[in-house]
Protein backbone atom coordinates (compact mmCIF):
# COMPACT_ATOMS: atom_id res chain seq x y z
CA UNK A 1 0.00 0.00 0.00
CA UNK A 2 2.89 2.38 0.75
CA UNK A 3 4.14 1.91 -2.82
CA UNK A 4 0.70 2.82 -4.13
CA UNK A 5 0.63 5.98 -2.03
CA UNK A 6 4.07 7.01 -3.31
CA UNK A 7 3.11 6.30 -6.91
CA UNK A 8 -0.17 8.20 -6.56
CA UNK A 9 1.54 11.09 -4.75
CA UNK A 10 4.16 11.42 -7.50
CA UNK A 11 1.37 11.45 -10.08
CA UNK A 12 -0.45 14.26 -8.28
CA UNK A 13 2.80 16.24 -7.96
CA UNK A 14 3.35 16.05 -11.73
CA UNK A 15 -0.19 17.28 -12.36
CA UNK A 16 0.24 20.15 -9.89
CA UNK A 17 3.27 21.34 -11.85
CA UNK A 18 1.02 21.47 -14.91
CA UNK A 19 -1.54 23.45 -12.90
CA UNK A 20 1.11 25.98 -11.89
CA UNK A 21 2.19 26.43 -15.50
CA UNK A 22 -1.43 26.75 -16.63
CA UNK A 23 -2.09 29.44 -14.02
CA UNK A 24 1.10 31.26 -15.00
CA UNK A 25 0.17 31.24 -18.68
CA UNK A 26 -3.48 32.11 -18.08
CA UNK A 27 -2.65 35.00 -15.73
CA UNK A 28 -0.49 36.95 -18.16
CA UNK A 29 -1.49 40.62 -18.13
CA UNK A 30 -1.28 43.14 -20.97
CA UNK A 31 0.57 45.71 -18.87
CA UNK A 32 3.86 45.09 -17.11
CA UNK A 33 2.75 47.05 -14.02
CA UNK A 34 -0.18 44.65 -13.56
CA UNK A 35 2.04 41.64 -14.27
CA UNK A 36 4.39 42.72 -11.47
CA UNK A 37 1.59 42.34 -8.94
CA UNK A 38 0.35 39.04 -10.42
CA UNK A 39 3.87 37.62 -10.38
CA UNK A 40 4.16 38.57 -6.71
CA UNK A 41 1.09 36.46 -5.92
CA UNK A 42 2.21 33.52 -8.04
CA UNK A 43 5.57 33.41 -6.25
CA UNK A 44 3.92 32.92 -2.87
CA UNK A 45 3.94 29.16 -3.57
CA UNK A 46 0.93 27.98 -1.62
CA UNK A 47 0.33 24.30 -1.01
CA UNK A 48 -2.40 24.20 -3.66
CA UNK A 49 -4.49 21.91 -1.48
CA UNK A 50 -7.71 22.40 -3.42
CA UNK A 51 -6.19 21.47 -6.81
CA UNK A 52 -4.56 18.47 -5.13
CA UNK A 53 -7.88 17.26 -3.75
CA UNK A 54 -9.54 17.79 -7.13
CA UNK A 55 -6.89 15.68 -8.87
CA UNK A 56 -7.07 12.94 -6.24
CA UNK A 57 -10.86 12.79 -6.53
CA UNK A 58 -10.64 12.65 -10.32
CA UNK A 59 -8.50 9.54 -10.01
CA UNK A 60 -11.48 7.68 -8.56
CA UNK A 61 -12.84 7.80 -12.11
CA UNK A 62 -11.29 8.01 -15.58
CA UNK A 63 -8.59 10.64 -15.27
CA UNK A 64 -8.17 13.10 -18.16
CA UNK A 65 -5.15 15.30 -17.48
CA UNK A 66 -5.91 18.32 -19.69
CA UNK A 67 -9.47 18.65 -18.43
CA UNK A 68 -8.55 18.28 -14.76
CA UNK A 69 -5.57 20.63 -14.93
CA UNK A 70 -7.89 23.24 -16.40
CA UNK A 71 -10.48 22.77 -13.64
CA UNK A 72 -7.82 22.78 -10.92
CA UNK A 73 -6.41 26.04 -12.32
CA UNK A 74 -9.83 27.69 -12.13
CA UNK A 75 -10.27 26.56 -8.52
CA UNK A 76 -6.85 27.83 -7.46
CA UNK A 77 -7.30 31.19 -9.20
CA UNK A 78 -10.58 31.63 -7.35
CA UNK A 79 -8.87 30.72 -4.07
CA UNK A 80 -6.07 33.21 -4.75
CA UNK A 81 -8.65 35.94 -5.40
CA UNK A 82 -10.36 35.26 -2.06
CA UNK A 83 -7.02 35.43 -0.22
CA UNK A 84 -6.21 38.84 -1.72
CA UNK A 85 -9.64 40.16 -0.73
CA UNK A 86 -9.41 38.58 2.75
CA UNK A 87 -6.13 40.37 3.42
CA UNK A 88 -7.72 43.70 2.50
CA UNK A 89 -10.63 43.20 4.88
CA UNK A 90 -8.36 41.89 7.66
CA UNK A 91 -5.68 44.54 7.03
CA UNK A 92 -3.22 41.64 7.08
CA UNK A 93 0.42 42.46 6.46
CA UNK A 94 1.70 38.93 5.91
CA UNK A 95 0.58 36.10 3.63
CA UNK A 96 2.62 32.88 3.46
CA UNK A 97 5.54 34.59 5.20
CA UNK A 98 5.64 37.34 2.57
CA UNK A 99 4.14 40.86 2.48
CA UNK A 100 0.49 40.67 1.44
CA UNK A 101 -0.61 42.38 -1.77
CA UNK A 102 -2.51 45.06 0.14
CA UNK A 103 0.47 45.86 2.38
CA UNK A 104 2.93 45.96 -0.53
CA UNK A 105 0.88 47.69 -3.23
CA UNK A 106 -1.99 49.30 -1.30
CA UNK A 107 -5.62 48.39 -0.81
CA UNK A 108 -6.85 49.90 -4.09
CA UNK A 109 -4.47 47.80 -6.15
CA UNK A 110 -5.29 44.73 -4.08
CA UNK A 111 -9.02 45.10 -4.76
CA UNK A 112 -8.45 45.23 -8.50
CA UNK A 113 -5.96 42.36 -8.32
CA UNK A 114 -8.46 40.14 -6.53
CA UNK A 115 -11.12 41.02 -9.11
CA UNK A 116 -8.66 40.31 -11.92
CA UNK A 117 -7.89 36.85 -10.55
CA UNK A 118 -11.60 36.13 -10.13
CA UNK A 119 -12.26 37.02 -13.78
CA UNK A 120 -9.34 34.82 -14.82
CA UNK A 121 -10.82 31.94 -12.84
CA UNK A 122 -14.10 32.16 -14.73
CA UNK A 123 -12.46 32.70 -18.12
CA UNK A 124 -10.63 29.36 -17.79
CA UNK A 125 -13.88 27.67 -18.81
CA UNK A 126 -13.73 29.21 -22.28
CA UNK A 127 -10.82 26.94 -23.12
CA UNK A 128 -12.77 23.68 -22.73
CA UNK A 129 -16.26 22.39 -23.31
CA UNK A 130 -17.70 22.32 -19.79
CA UNK A 131 -21.32 21.73 -18.94
CA UNK A 132 -23.18 24.84 -17.79
CA UNK A 133 -23.95 23.01 -14.54
CA UNK A 134 -20.25 23.07 -13.64
CA UNK A 135 -20.00 26.82 -14.19
CA UNK A 136 -23.20 27.30 -12.19
CA UNK A 137 -21.73 25.36 -9.27
CA UNK A 138 -18.60 27.52 -9.31
CA UNK A 139 -20.76 30.66 -9.36
CA UNK A 140 -22.77 29.29 -6.44
CA UNK A 141 -19.60 28.79 -4.40
CA UNK A 142 -18.52 32.38 -5.14
CA UNK A 143 -21.95 33.47 -3.92
CA UNK A 144 -21.57 31.41 -0.72
CA UNK A 145 -18.12 32.83 -0.05
CA UNK A 146 -19.44 36.39 -0.37
CA UNK A 147 -22.50 35.67 1.77
CA UNK A 148 -20.31 34.19 4.49
CA UNK A 149 -17.98 37.17 4.44
CA UNK A 150 -20.97 39.50 4.75
CA UNK A 151 -22.42 37.50 7.64
CA UNK A 152 -19.08 37.63 9.39
CA UNK A 153 -18.76 41.36 8.78
CA UNK A 154 -22.21 42.15 10.19
CA UNK A 155 -21.22 40.26 13.35
CA UNK A 156 -18.08 42.32 13.95
CA UNK A 157 -17.45 43.06 17.63
CA UNK A 158 -20.18 40.61 18.60
CA UNK A 159 -19.85 36.92 19.35
CA UNK A 160 -21.79 34.69 17.03
CA UNK A 161 -23.40 31.43 17.98
CA UNK A 162 -21.42 28.32 17.13
CA UNK A 163 -24.09 27.58 14.53
CA UNK A 164 -23.55 30.91 12.76
CA UNK A 165 -19.79 30.42 13.00
CA UNK A 166 -20.17 27.11 11.15
CA UNK A 167 -22.33 28.84 8.54
CA UNK A 168 -19.52 31.32 7.93
CA UNK A 169 -16.83 28.63 7.80
CA UNK A 170 -18.88 26.40 5.52
CA UNK A 171 -18.98 29.21 2.97
CA UNK A 172 -15.55 30.75 3.45
CA UNK A 173 -13.52 27.54 3.53
CA UNK A 174 -15.44 24.28 3.29
CA UNK A 175 -17.45 25.10 0.16
CA UNK A 176 -14.38 25.36 -2.07
CA UNK A 177 -12.82 22.16 -0.70
CA UNK A 178 -16.15 20.42 -1.26
CA UNK A 179 -16.54 21.76 -4.79
CA UNK A 180 -12.97 20.77 -5.70
CA UNK A 181 -13.55 17.16 -4.75
CA UNK A 182 -17.02 16.98 -6.26
CA UNK A 183 -15.91 18.47 -9.59
CA UNK A 184 -12.89 16.19 -9.85
CA UNK A 185 -15.09 13.15 -9.34
CA UNK A 186 -18.08 14.09 -11.48
CA UNK A 187 -15.93 15.30 -14.38
CA UNK A 188 -13.98 12.01 -14.40
CA UNK A 189 -17.15 10.01 -14.81
CA UNK A 190 -17.78 8.95 -11.21
CA UNK A 191 -21.35 8.27 -10.18
CA UNK A 192 -23.33 11.07 -8.56
CA UNK A 193 -23.31 9.05 -5.34
CA UNK A 194 -19.51 8.77 -5.26
CA UNK A 195 -19.05 12.41 -6.31
CA UNK A 196 -21.36 13.53 -3.51
CA UNK A 197 -19.47 11.40 -0.98
CA UNK A 198 -16.18 12.97 -2.02
CA UNK A 199 -17.78 16.41 -1.88
CA UNK A 200 -18.91 15.74 1.69
CA UNK A 201 -15.40 14.64 2.61
CA UNK A 202 -14.10 17.93 1.22
CA UNK A 203 -16.69 19.83 3.25
CA UNK A 204 -15.74 18.10 6.51
CA UNK A 205 -12.03 18.50 5.85
CA UNK A 206 -12.62 22.20 5.15
CA UNK A 207 -14.54 22.77 8.39
CA UNK A 208 -11.93 20.95 10.50
CA UNK A 209 -9.08 22.72 8.68
CA UNK A 210 -10.57 26.18 9.42
CA UNK A 211 -11.21 25.39 13.09
CA UNK A 212 -7.61 24.19 13.46
CA UNK A 213 -6.43 27.38 11.74
CA UNK A 214 -8.44 29.43 14.25
CA UNK A 215 -6.90 27.50 17.13
CA UNK A 216 -3.38 28.02 15.77
CA UNK A 217 -4.12 31.74 15.62
CA UNK A 218 -3.98 31.74 19.43
CA UNK A 219 -1.17 29.26 19.92
CA UNK A 220 1.46 30.07 17.29
CA UNK A 221 3.43 33.07 16.07
CA UNK A 222 3.21 34.59 12.59
CA UNK A 223 6.46 32.95 11.42
CA UNK A 224 5.03 29.53 12.17
CA UNK A 225 1.56 30.11 10.74
CA UNK A 226 2.76 32.14 7.74
CA UNK A 227 0.34 35.03 8.18
CA UNK A 228 -0.52 37.79 10.64
CA UNK A 229 -1.84 36.12 13.79
CA UNK A 230 -4.83 37.26 15.89
CA UNK A 231 -5.75 39.73 13.18
CA UNK A 232 -9.35 38.51 13.37
CA UNK A 233 -9.62 39.56 17.02
CA UNK A 234 -7.99 42.91 16.33
CA UNK A 235 -10.59 43.61 13.65
CA UNK A 236 -13.57 42.42 15.66
CA UNK A 237 -14.00 39.02 14.02
CA UNK A 238 -14.39 36.47 16.79
CA UNK A 239 -13.52 32.94 15.82
CA UNK A 240 -14.44 29.69 17.56
CA UNK A 241 -12.13 29.86 20.63
CA UNK A 242 -13.47 33.36 21.40
CA UNK A 243 -17.07 32.31 20.77
CA UNK A 244 -16.74 29.45 23.24
CA UNK A 245 -15.00 31.73 25.76
CA UNK A 246 -17.83 34.29 25.83
CA UNK A 247 -20.76 32.00 25.02
CA UNK A 248 -23.99 33.28 26.57
CA UNK A 249 -22.40 36.49 27.87
CA UNK A 250 -22.97 40.13 26.93
CA UNK A 251 -19.51 41.64 26.65
CA UNK A 252 -18.32 45.09 25.61
CA UNK A 253 -15.48 43.81 23.45
CA UNK A 254 -14.19 47.26 22.68
CA UNK A 255 -13.18 47.56 26.33
CA UNK A 256 -11.20 44.31 26.35
CA UNK A 257 -7.54 43.92 25.47
CA UNK A 258 -6.17 40.93 23.59
CA UNK A 259 -4.73 39.76 26.90
CA UNK A 260 -8.19 39.90 28.48
CA UNK A 261 -9.60 37.81 25.65
CA UNK A 262 -6.77 35.27 25.81
CA UNK A 263 -7.25 34.88 29.54
CA UNK A 264 -10.99 34.32 29.08
CA UNK A 265 -10.31 31.70 26.42
CA UNK A 266 -8.04 29.85 28.85
CA UNK A 267 -10.52 30.20 31.72
CA UNK A 268 -13.50 28.83 29.76
CA UNK A 269 -11.51 26.25 27.78
CA UNK A 270 -12.15 27.86 24.41
CA UNK A 271 -9.21 26.07 22.80
CA UNK A 272 -10.14 22.67 24.25
CA UNK A 273 -13.77 22.96 23.13
CA UNK A 274 -12.64 24.03 19.66
CA UNK A 275 -10.37 20.98 19.45
CA UNK A 276 -13.32 18.72 20.27
CA UNK A 277 -15.38 20.19 17.41
CA UNK A 278 -12.43 19.96 15.01
CA UNK A 279 -12.04 16.28 15.92
CA UNK A 280 -15.74 15.68 15.31
CA UNK A 281 -15.44 16.84 11.70
CA UNK A 282 -12.07 15.11 11.28
CA UNK A 283 -13.56 11.79 12.41
CA UNK A 284 -16.52 12.23 10.03
CA UNK A 285 -14.15 12.78 7.10
CA UNK A 286 -12.09 9.68 7.93
CA UNK A 287 -15.22 7.54 8.31
CA UNK A 288 -16.36 8.57 4.83
CA UNK A 289 -12.88 7.97 3.37
CA UNK A 290 -12.89 4.44 4.79
CA UNK A 291 -16.10 3.69 2.86
CA UNK A 292 -14.69 4.79 -0.53
CA UNK A 293 -13.77 2.27 -3.25
CA UNK A 294 -10.39 0.61 -2.69
CA UNK A 295 -8.15 2.36 -5.21
CA UNK A 296 -4.56 3.63 -4.67
CA UNK A 297 -5.82 7.21 -4.42
CA UNK A 298 -7.99 6.33 -1.44
CA UNK A 299 -4.86 5.72 0.63
CA UNK A 300 -3.35 8.97 -0.64
CA UNK A 301 -6.53 10.89 0.22
CA UNK A 302 -6.41 9.62 3.78
CA UNK A 303 -2.72 10.44 3.99
CA UNK A 304 -3.34 14.01 2.81
CA UNK A 305 -6.19 14.47 5.29
CA UNK A 306 -4.04 13.17 8.13
CA UNK A 307 -1.27 15.67 7.35
CA UNK A 308 -3.80 18.52 7.40
CA UNK A 309 -5.88 17.49 10.39
CA UNK A 310 -3.96 15.09 12.63
CA UNK A 311 -1.32 17.39 14.09
CA UNK A 312 -0.49 19.33 17.22
CA UNK A 313 -2.79 22.34 17.55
Amino acid sequence: MSYNIKEASDGVALEIEKVKKRIQNHSQAKFKEVQTIIDTILKLNGKMLRPQFLIVSANFGTYESERMVNLASAIELLHMATLVHDDIVDDAEIRRNQPSVQSKFGKDMAVYTGDYLLSKSLSVFKAKDYDNEIIAKLAKVIERICESELLQYFNRYHTMTVRNYLRVVSGKTAALFSLSMYLGAIESGCSETLANSLGKIGYEIGIAFQIIDDILDFSKDSATVGKTVQNDVKNGYYTLPVIYAFEGQQIAFGQLTQTDISMKIAEREGIEKSRILAKKYTDKAFQRIDKLPDVPYKALLRNMAEKMLVRVY
